[in-house]
């Protein structure tokens, strides 16, 4: 009997909110997958970043190990390349032990899957980048057309930074009577006209659309999109509020042309005529993701449609669309996953499939401060309001697990478990940081403007910024970790190191009395926080609960403009503070299961066992498979989680 696993990757889930929606009947495929097996929250890999924690959820290995330490890895070469690339990642997959056992895994828009060195196994958009990057497979980002509007509002991702090359909304011109075209469609008002424009993301101008407006009555109601003016070039039509139906076309890019998909959803078309909003998806190529199997490629957009690569809740909060909207289309990408899953283990003999599904970690940053009272911006009047987000999103996810259920029914003759994997959740703001202004006004850092560079923003500093004959340390990059400007070994260095370690420990918020820094070790002692390597700096330090760094665009500023304090604007984060916020809200990652053999209504006593690493996430699936883990894996099997086996007694199999 063949066994296969179905495990679907939520980033940012938090389990605590699972209990909540399930318990009040709003989420029975997730009340189900519970009740028939172990659902536990998981200890993450330090930092608590997306490329981090899914680099050890399909490695089994720690940060150290797999060296994917924050959103930028340098190779041994020097090169320094995005974290989501497969390069990245110095550790073997799960898919690479699948395929030296003899088995086929599938993995779908997963962080640093490619190159993997995967040869049996298929890998799908093996960069898995969250909606606020460009990315290989894209030819433009999302945009909204309004008419009249400016074209200055930039695209703001989810970490708060605006997307390069890109705007949220465009300003198209005003409708006007339709003049020079062929074969009208009927219109009971005289039918009206504008163009949108779709520019790349190298900048140029990729395809242009004439826009036709309509009345089926005595309203203006309905929208076509054409390659020319002529009714019968129409390649898109839809209603006020709807979506039309996928296109794909060929859209010019600097070094050719290339076939891609996308669609439209009116937002807004007065009555009248007088004001037309209208959205536009990613525009994502049709080929290309698969890495050399285009009939594969054409066969799953035949049977499920055009591949989305990103969904999110950017277009909500850059003002494109309401929040409705964006959760369609993070909807229509996550049933996309959950179809290729089931059709992967059903018809290509996968005996794994993973996927990342980035949902819930759009939604953690920005709105779960407006749910959770811990945070100091908390509005009660207004909880109920966004935790209906929160329920709508959840049963979205809902909806994919009861799909995921039916393939487990369908593949009965099999052993099929099918599960749910978390890289982390995520914890309202408290107190907000500025390392780098702190590592100015204690003198480790010295900057050529001075330190006003940093006083808000600064996000990154560009080597021609820093005075590095008097800098001492500085931040490598965003990240948890410093580095000494001196000779590693040298008295120089050890007395930068023990001074720097001194200012750390003792730094101390003077608005609360609390200190700053709840650890801070020399790269010999990182160990204990699963940092080694090339990519571990000379200093690791984590940050008391409460306080979080690294997202400057998003919380604006701290109030006072000191080095730590409040935030401008609260929000809710993960990385580098104390990974065990715990609550309603929850910094921990997820791993639920069920299938044959493992307990039912299970989750592990941490006060006697403690947490499930991430770590041992693949040890375990690799268990369940029957296969050896990964080369490089160093978590252990959660053998708790199997029937008639007792971890306090050790007895059972």
């Amino acid at each position: 009997m063949a066994k296969r696993v179905y495990a679907f990757g939520m980033d940012g889930l938090i389990l605590p909110m699972v209990r909540h929606f399930a318990q009040e009947g709003s989420l029975p495929a997730f009340a189900r997958l519970m009740a028939e097996g172990t659902y536990n929250q998981t200890f993450c890999s330090f930092p608590v970043w997306t490329p981090t924690n899914w680099a050890t959820l399909s490695t089994g290995a720690h940060t150290g190990t797999h060296q994917v330490s924050t959103w930028e890895t340098t190779l041994p070469s020097g090169e320094d390349i995005d974290s989501f690339d497969g390069r990245s990642n110095r550790a073997e997959r799960i898919w690479n032990a699948l395929e030296r056992a003899g088995l086929k895994g599938t993995a779908l828009h997963y962080p640093g899957a490619f190159p993997s060195g995967s040869e049996a196994s298929t890998i799908l958009d093996g960069l898995g980048h969250p909606g606020h990057a460009h990315t290989e497979f894209e030819v433009a980002a999302c945009q909204a057309y309004v008419t009249g509007a400016g074209s200055d509002d930039f695209m703001i991702g989810h970490d708060g930074a605006p997307v390069a090359g890109s705007r949220s909304i465009q300003g198209i011109a005003g409708l006007t009577m339709a003049v020079d075209w062929r074969n009208l469609p009927p219109s009971h008002k005289p039918p009206l006209e504008t163009e949108v424009e779709i520019v790349s993301r190298f900048g140029n101008t990729a395809q242009r659309y004439s826009l036709l407006v309509t009345a089926s009555a005595e309203e203006y109601d309905r929208v076509h999109l054409a390659r020319g003016k002529d009714g019968n070039l129409i390649v898109a039509s839809g209603r006020t509020r709807e979506w039309t139906d996928w296109l794909v076309d060929d859209f010019a890019v600097p070094d050719g042309s290339v076939e891609a998909a996308l669609r439209f959803k009116v937002m807004e078309l007065d009555p009248g005529g007088h004001h037309l909003k209208i959205y536009r998806s990613q525009v994502t190529h049709v080929h290309g993701y698969s890495y050399g199997d285009p009939e594969l490629e054409d066969l799953l957009r035949e049977r499920f449609g055009p591949y989305q690569e990103h969904a999110s809740m950017i277009p909500y909060t850059s003002g494109m669309t309401d929040f409705a909207t964006a959760l369609e289309e993070c909807e229509y990408q996550g049933n996309w996953f959950a179809e290729v899953g089931h059709y992967m283990l059903t018809e290509r003999d996968s005996a794994y499939f993973t996927c990342h599904w980035h949902l819930y970690d759009y939604l953690n940053h920005i709105h779960l401060a407006d749910v959770d009272p811990v945070c100091p911006g908390f509005d009660p009047a207004r909880k109920e309001e966004h935790m209906e987000m929160f329920r709508q999103a959840y049963r979205v996810g809902d909806r994919i697990i009861a799909r995921m259920q039916q393939t487990q029914a369908e593949l009965a003759g099999d052993d099929v478990y099918v599960g749910v994997l978390a890289d982390h959740g995520a914890y309202p703001d408290v107190r907000v940081v500025n390392i780098r202004k702190f590592l100015c006004d204690t003198g480790f850092l010295v900057l050529r403007d001075g330190p006003a560079a940093v006083a808000e923003d600064q996000d990154r500093l560009a080597d021609d910024q820093i005075d590095w004959t008097r800098t001492k340390a500085h931040l490598r990059r965003r990240g948890f970790d410093i580095t000494i400007n001196a000779e590693r070994g040298s008295d120089r260095f050890n007395d930068i190191e023990r001074e720097l370690l001194t200012a750390l420990r003792t730094w101390v918020d003077e608005e609360t009395g609390q200190t700053v820094v709840a650890i801070a070790l020399p790269r010999r002692d990182a160990y204990i926080l699963g940092q080694w390597g090339d990519q571990c700096g000379d200093v690791v330090f984590v940050y008391e609960h409460d306080y979080v760094s690294g997202y400057y665009p998003q919380w604006k500023g701290i109030v006072g403009g000191g080095n730590v304090g409040a935030p401008l604007e609260f929000g809710a984060h993960h990385g580098g503070f104390l990974p065990t916020d715990n609550g309603f809200s929850s910094t921990f990652g997820s791993f639920l299961i069920a299938g044959s053999g493992l307990k039912q209504d299970y989750e592990r006593n941490i006060e006697e066992l403690g947490y499930i690493h991430a770590a041992d996430v693949v040890p375990t699936l690799c268990r369940i498979l029957g296969i050896e883990p990964p080369q490089q894996s160093q978590g252990t099997v959660a053998r708790d989680l199997w029937e008639r086996f007792d971890m306090s007694t050790g007895i059972g199999g």
